[in-house]
């Protein structure tokens, strides 16, 4: 009997919802001037992102400024004295403004990661630039998360 009732009792849990909603992606936001300062390559890529999710719609009228820096310092050294791993840290500062009622939000995202050297130069260079790569794409996507979350306050 209370076998039965606690297979009946998980069946239940499981088939039913959890309660939580799917948040809507949706930027809505019309984003209709990008400002950028700092790092060049970090930039272009998250301003092209950022055009390419903007909807040209909405009656929420926005500006972007958006301010990267990339530091690089020494992780790791050998017994040789030689560098074996660099730590790479951004951080971007970004600031959304209404262009209809000048009400401002500003928020900072930082992404660290490391990297290994590599026996030729040019493997070390190729290791940084995916690092970059990949900590800029996971970069737009919480700008993304953080402009949905204002697109009502705005």
């Amino acid at each position: 009997m209370s076998l039965k009732f606690i297979k009946f009792t998980v069946i239940i849990l499981l088939i039913t919802s959890c309660g939580y909603k799917i948040v809507d992606e949706k930027i809505s936001l019309d984003i209709n001037n990008i400002v950028t300062s700092g790092d060049r390559k970090i930039n272009y890529i998250l301003k092209n992102k950022l055009s390419s999710i903007s909807d040209k719609g909405s009656k929420k009228q926005v500006k972007l400024t958006i301010n990267s820096k990339k530091t690089k310092t020494i992780k790791e050294k050998n017994v040789r004295n030689q560098i074996t791993k660099y730590r790479i840290k951004i951080v971007t500062e970004i600031k959304l403004m209404n262009t209809l009622n000048s009400n401002t939000k500003e928020f900072y995202v930082l992404k660290e990661g490391d990297y290994n050297v590599g026996d030729k130069h040019s493997d070390t260079i190729t290791n940084e630039k995916k690092l970059v790569e990949i900590m800029t794409a996971s970069i737009s996507e919480k700008i993304i998360e953080r402009l949905v979350n204002f697109k009502n306050d705005i």
